[in-house]
């Protein structure tokens, strides 16, 4: 007969008499701008075992060990039993799940959990006949989370295969856990009746994860308000829950609300509700689950495209201290969106050089997207768009810093252009292979939809239309049009026509189409009404409406300064010196020659005042307002009182390099254009390296190794 319980599954090994709550993960992830994956994680009260299994001490000391966390210290005395009895079935499911939660090494745990299960089929030979006499628990504990790591690996047919084996056997049976592999293999349809069937269930597990699922197939479906409404019911249901919960509870056990928070937010986005997003969101980060579903993530995306810079560095250290206290195998399956959210930020702020490091990282280290319903390829796509749009705009840096550095460091900067564009070439095609496909090509344009590269922000969707061709855009362009029903929708469908007609030289068209955009466009999208407000400068100046051109270009440096540089702009500008002395000559020789300027023509100005070695240079735009100003930097005694003195380096027999006059005025110009040509997110006071996440998170990792060597010392010592 079928094991029946009234609980709710996966309880813990109460065949060893003790209670356990593991997490499960499911998520979903939308297409462009603030997106990643989402997750549910739920657990499971204990349930009682109808028969005792027979278990050794060993047994006993290694499970409690696992339950209380002790996990460095729980797999070595799983080790040492494994080395004594090899078949020990307890000792390969907790080996398996200590791989899995402290690791990450899903492989691995993988294999351990696979021995698991053949060991107790072999000696028990499970069938609905005989499941009374056995200890069933134990077993339906291991296809369950053998399934999980099975959805964690992506292998998405052997978790149905999983789960239907085990509903063959056991009661509940996995509705809600089948929707999740279906949706991910293309089985939409059958997905649905798993998900619905769940959603109506009384189990408030089977419910909350049915929801979900609802969610994320309505978001693969390319709905708008249906798939928000969807996913706000989840949430909603999910809050109303929470609040029977203890407020001393473990992350593990408490009703899971975050990631519905989170996929309710991408929702919100999908109906040009940021205000909702950003409610849901924080909604999402008021409490601390083991979920990849990091809410700071999307905060930081979401005030980045609202050019909400100092709130998204803010956002970007919850970001990385929320991963920190995720366990492992939930913490590195989102390490590359985690990196690719700081990399944008970088873009935004300049700093090019760095960010080229980070999405270089990502991009070598993608994440599984088994916890995802977008696939490994759209991820790529996408990072790889990040990484050309960061390889321009550096190399844009380094065509300015070319003019003041010296001739050596000019001549490389010269021949690794020519390295960039091989590298261009070879992302371009990665993104072409990828939206080889129409549904995915068109979901890719339809602003907030899922289905296509994932994510892209919508002020970085344009830098398609060079990759694809004009002619592709267009065509896909309509497609796009006669999908979408919201007339909200139709000023980022101009925006990105604007875009190709002034790729194709169609000037006239370009401002025509830039205009109507800016008109509606909403205004919580800075960066990309910046970016419009670029293209629409550019076709002006082209057809000889200077005054327009200049309004509109000091109108997108208002809104995000950086777009100047990345579209590889020269301002028109005229130079107005008022400062003295061999310093300000050269910084005047330096501006004279900088590729983002043209003072051949009238418009903006740049001001240059003071004497000596300390000046100060200033942008203004045509109206008189100020954009940025940079003075030149103190002399390293003052700027860093522990500096190393002349007198010092000589007692140490070190040579202390003073500056000379032009390195004054290099430095000047430098600086000036850092803050000219990039928004000003304060990062410059700040060790990128405290917000990059990678440095601290491995003082985690050590300070978790060391813990166990500590457990170690005191076992020994109670020896």
């Amino acid at each position: 007969m079928t094991a029946n319980n009234k609980g709710r599954l996966l309880s813990g090994l109460a065949v060893l008499g003790l209670a356990s709550t593991l997490t499960i993960a499911a998520t979903v992830v939308s297409a462009q701008d603030p997106t990643d994956p989402l997750a549910v994680p739920t657990g499971a009260p204990a349930l009682s075992q109808p028969k005792d299994f027979p278990r050794t001490a060993a047994e006993d000391e290694i499970w409690q060990l696992y339950q209380e966390d002790k996990l460095l210290t729980a797999r070595r005395k799983t080790e040492e039993l494994l080395e004594k009895d090899e078949d020990s079935i307890v000792a390969r499911y907790v080996f398996a799940q200590i791989l899995r939660r402290a690791e990450g090494n899903l492989p691995k745990a993988m294999k351990q959990m696979g021995r698991a299960r053949e060991l107790y089929e072999r000696k028990y030979k499970p069938n609905v006949t005989n499941l009374e006499t056995t200890p069933w628990l134990l077993h339906r504990e291991i296809l369950y989370a053998a399934q999980m790591i099975a959805g964690e690996l992506e292998r998405h047919e052997y978790q149905l295969q999983l789960l239907d084996y085990h509903d063959s056997l056991y009661d509940p049976r996995l509705t809600a856990e089948h929707a999740w592999p279906l949706m991910l293999l293309g089985r939409y349809d059958e997905a649905r009746k798993y998900a619905e069937k769940a959603a109506e269930s009384s189990d408030e597990f089977q419910r909350s994860l049915g929801r979900n699922a609802l969610c994320a197939i309505e978001g693969e479906a390319g709905t708008r308000a249906e798939r928000f409404n969807a996913c706000l019911s989840a949430y909603d249901d999910a809050a109303d829950r929470a609040r029977g919960d203890d407020p001393f509870a473990k992350p593990d056990e408490v009703t899971s609300v975050t990631v519905h928070a989170y996929n309710a937010a991408l929702a919100a986005l999908t109906v040009l509700r940021p205000d909702e997003a950003e409610r849901l969101a924080k909604a999402g980060a008021t409490r601390i689950e083991f979920t990849p579903a990091n809410p700071w993530r999307l905060l930081v995306r979401l005030y980045t495209d609202q050019a909400r810079m100092e709130e998204a560095v803010l956002a970007l250290r919850e970001m990385q201290s929320w991963r920190r206290k995720m366990p492992p195998h939930l913490r590195e399956q989102v390490r590359a969106e985690t990196d690719v959210a700081f990399a944008t930020v970088l873009l935004v702020a300049g700093e090019t050089g760095t960010g080229l490091e980070v999405v270089d990282r990502a991009i070598a280290n993608p994440d599984r997207r088994g916890l995802t319903s977008s696939s490994k390829d759209q991820a790529l796509g996408a990072h790889a768009l990040l990484r050309r749009a960061i390889r321009q705009t550096h190399a844009e840096v380094e065509a300015e810093r070319a003019v003041w550095s010296g001739t050596a460091e000019s001549a490389r900067i010269t021949r690794d252009a020519f390295e960039r564009e091989i590298q261009d070439w070879s992302d371009s095609e990665r993104i072409r292979g990828v939206l080889n496909d129409d549904e995915r090509l068109v979901a890719t344009f339809r602003m907030y939809v899922a289905g296509g590269l994932e994510p892209v922000p919508s002020w970085l969707v344009g830098d398609l239309v060079p990759i694809l061709g004009a002619g592709v855009c267009s065509v896909v362009l309509d497609m796009v049009r006669k999908a979408e029903t919201d007339e909200a929708l139709d000023p980022y469908y101009d925006a990105l026509e604007a875009e190709i007609a002034i790729h194709r030289g169609r000037r006239e068209d370009a401002l025509k189409l830039a205009n109507k955009a800016l008109d509606t466009l909403p205004e919580f999208e800075a960066l990309l009404r910046a970016r419009v407000a670029a293209i629409a400068g550019e076709a002006a100046w082209r057809l000889g409406q200077d005054k327009d051109a200049l309004e509109f270009w000091a109108t997108a440096m208002q809104r995000d300064a950086g777009v100047i540089r990345r579209r590889g702009l020269a301002l028109p500008a005229k130079l107005s010196n008022d400062a003295s002395g061999p310093v300000a000559a050269r910084v005047v020789e330096l501006l004279e020659d900088s590729p983002r300027f043209d003072f051949d023509d009238d418009g903006f100005t740049v001001t240059l005042a003071g004497s000596g070695r300390e000046l100060e240079l200033c942008l203004l735009e045509p109206a008189g307002g100020v954009l940025g100003c940079a003075s030149t930097p103190p002399p390293a005694d003052e700027a860093e009182p522990e500096a190393t003195t002349k007198a010092e380096a000589d007692d140490e027999g070190e040579e202390l390099d003073e500056l000379d006059d032009d390195d004054y005025a290099s430095l000047t110009v430098e600086a000036f254009h850092k803050r000219a040509f990039a928004m000003p997110v304060g990062l410059s006071n700040i060790d990128l390296g405290s917000l990059d996440g990678t440095a601290t998170i491995s003082d985690e990792a050590n300070r978790e190794r060391m813990q166990g060597l500590l457990d170690k010392v005191k076992s020994e010592a109670g020896e």
